[in-house]
């Protein structure tokens, strides 16, 4: 069933007053042959049995509809909670209340409890007349980056046929969530990213060539490498002939989120500016899109499988960028932290090809050492820096450290 019931000692009590007194009065009349007590142990059974009827109807045929459905908003945003309940029996649940909780990434306006709380506790007089729907309809508003998910809802009602209340808890998870996205906040210079390296674009001027794309021979000169000669051409013209490639660069990114912070007793702990950090990478992620730039993303919040981090695999688009910015917006702070050097072990071996780099977030000095190995190995890397409402996206010195702007 959807609902658990919680039963009341008034509920029990009446039950079984009522079969006491169907004994009773069904006793007398065998005794004393008394009609007036065969007709009192007839009401009590009709009642008993309506009772039971009832308790069965309440429990069985109250139904909510379950949507499993996304709705994302950026913070501001405003829209509805919605809650469809249906009354399938033929009794009516009037005088009652529809209580639930919602996470605190959203906020309802009216018939809040306790706004104080984690949880917005939130209570809704409701009846629901026989084999009817009542749909509640809540105005709310986006407050900050989370998921907000609704629990805890429970029905109460008076009782037909006692004075006690009637409590029933929903048992199944609400599949409907509101994810509120990150702000965007600008990170100047990140046009500045773009670099010439190895990849699927073409330029016509690039140091970087697509072996895999021949356009045509040329004479042989002395700066040409000796791999690059084409016997077959040479032995046609008589002279040394070159392959001539295809120019082209890499215009992909891959951003690396770095949560954590380290503190005095090299214990690691979210970054007080994480909510900062992570509109910064919905912004560089936003800048990607509108480019038709590819990127993939990766944060070291610790997950179960092979890969232990959190990994966006490349890709472009509108959709992609959806993807990116809902993957920012369930970043929990509740989380596991992986080490950052750790990760970045790992995603050393990851790049098969040079890269361009973009950290956001701070840089612990083994993964300096660790990254100015990468700018040897052909990948070029960048440091977002800044606490304020602004960024600065920066080229990684050799050293570790952060290029003078200009």
């Amino acid at each position: 069933m959807m609902w658990q019931r919680e039963i009341g000692s008034q509920q029990l009590k009446s039950y079984d007053y009522a079969i006491a007194a169907i004994l009773v009065f069904f006793f007398i009349g065998i005794l004393f042959q008394n009609e007036i007590a065969f007709i009192a142990t007839g009401i009590f059974v009709v009642y008993a049995v309506i009772f039971r009827i009832y308790d069965k109807e309440i429990m069985g045929k109250l139904h909510l509809i379950n949507p499993k459905k996304t709705i994302k908003l950026f913070p501001g945003d405003e829209a509805k909670l919605k809650l469809e309940l249906e009354n399938r029996s033929i009794f009516p649940l009037i005088n009652g209340g529809l209580h639930f909780q919602a996470g605190p990434a959203i906020k309802a306006y009216q018939h809040i409890k306790n706004e104080k709380s984690y949880w917005k506790s939130i209570y809704i007089p409701l009846s629901i007349l026989r084999r009817k729907k009542a749909i509640i309809e809540l105005p709310i508003r986006a407050e900050h980056r989370g998921v907000a998910k609704i629990n805890g809802i429970t029905l109460s009602f008076p009782h037909l046929f006692n004075y006690d209340s009637v409590t029933l808890k929903y048992r199944q998870f609400f599949y409907t969530e509101y994810v509120v996205l990150p702000e965007l906040l600008p990170v100047q210079g990140a046009e500045a990213v773009f670099q010439m390296m190895p990849g699927s674009g073409y330029a016509a001027f690039s140091p970087y060539e697509d072996v895999q794309n021949p356009q045509g021979t040329r004479d042989y000169s002395d700066s040409d490498p000796f791999h690059k000669i084409n016997w077959k051409a040479s032995v046609k013209t008589q002279k040394l002939q070159t392959n001539v490639y295809e120019k082209m660069v890499d215009r992909s990114f891959v951003f690396i989120v770095n949560i954590a912070k380290d503190n005095q007793l090299n214990m690691m702990s979210f970054n007080k500016n994480l909510e900062k950090l992570l509109s910064y990478t919905a912004y560089l992620c936003h800048y990607a899109m509108q480019k038709n730039i590819p990127y993939e993303m990766f944060l070291n919040t610790r997950k179960p499988g092979k890969v232990p981090y959190i990994q966006l695999p490349e890709g472009e688009g509108q959709r992609h960028y959806g993807y990116a910015l809902e993957l920012l917006a369930r970043v929990n702070k509740q989380s596991m932290i992986m080490p950052l050097n750790q990760m970045l072990h790992r995603l050393g071996k990851y790049f098969h090809k040079p890269k361009t780099v973009i950290v956001i977030g701070e840089i612990p000095s083994g993964s300096s050492e660790l990254m100015s190995t990468w700018k040897q190995a052909g990948h070029s890397v960048f440091h977002i820096s800044g606490e304020g409402e602004e960024a600065i996206v920066r080229p990684l010195t050799r050293g570790g450290g952060m290029a003078d702007a200009k």
